[in-house]
């Protein structure tokens, strides 16, 4: 017969793990996506917005150009009657309502324009795009208010011959201190 023996074996017990760290490091990790994210949807917002306002800019010069050269061919096709006193008053004013109506179907497309501008999400650490709207929008405000008073009164032939479009230095510089190409 044989005795069957029985072994104890004594060990250390078991600690518990510690959690701490793999809690601390997961913490870590989720603020690193977190800002990873954060920083990678700033930058997109100031990407996209560098982008809008320099298209922006683009479509209203394009369009404060042509609208000058909308206004003064109506003035230019115009003019002959306009000031001739051998015309009827009621002529006369008909075609200045013609030039005053093509003023006016500019301003409202530089109001659209400015529109869009002012909707532009930028964010308040983005201090070139700030800047660059800010300009922009200074500029638009000054081309639509150009175009609104030959609007209300095309009689006033200063006002409507006086210059072209306006100066945009100060918005091309902005827009490429914001980055834009």
């Amino acid at each position: 017969m044989t005795a069957a023996v029985e072994f104890e074996y004594l060990g250390t017990p078991e600690r518990p793990r510690r959690r701490g760290p793999l809690i601390a490091a997961a913490v870590v990790v989720v603020i690193a996506v977190l800002v990873g994210g954060f920083l990678w949807w700033s930058d997109q917002v100031r990407t996209r917005a560098t982008d809008d306002l320099s298209q922006v800019f683009a479509s209203a010069a394009q369009r404060a150009a042509s609208g000058e050269r909308q206004v003064q061919g109506t003035l230019a096709y115009a003019s002959p009657m306009i000031w001739s006193a051998e015309v009827g008053e009621d002529v006369r004013a008909d075609l200045r309502a013609l030039v005053e109506a093509s003023a006016a179907d500019v301003a409202a497309d530089l109001g659209a324009l400015r529109e869009q501008v002012a909707t532009t999400t930028v964010l308040p650490w983005h201090q070139e795009q700030l800047r660059a709207r800010t300009e922009l929008l200074t500029l638009i405000d000054a081309q639509q208010a150009r175009f609104a008073g030959i609007a209300r009164d095309a009689s006033d032939i200063d006002l409507v011959l006086a210059g072209g479009p306006l100066p945009t230095g100060a918005v091309s510089s902005a827009l490429r201190d914001a980055g834009a190409r």
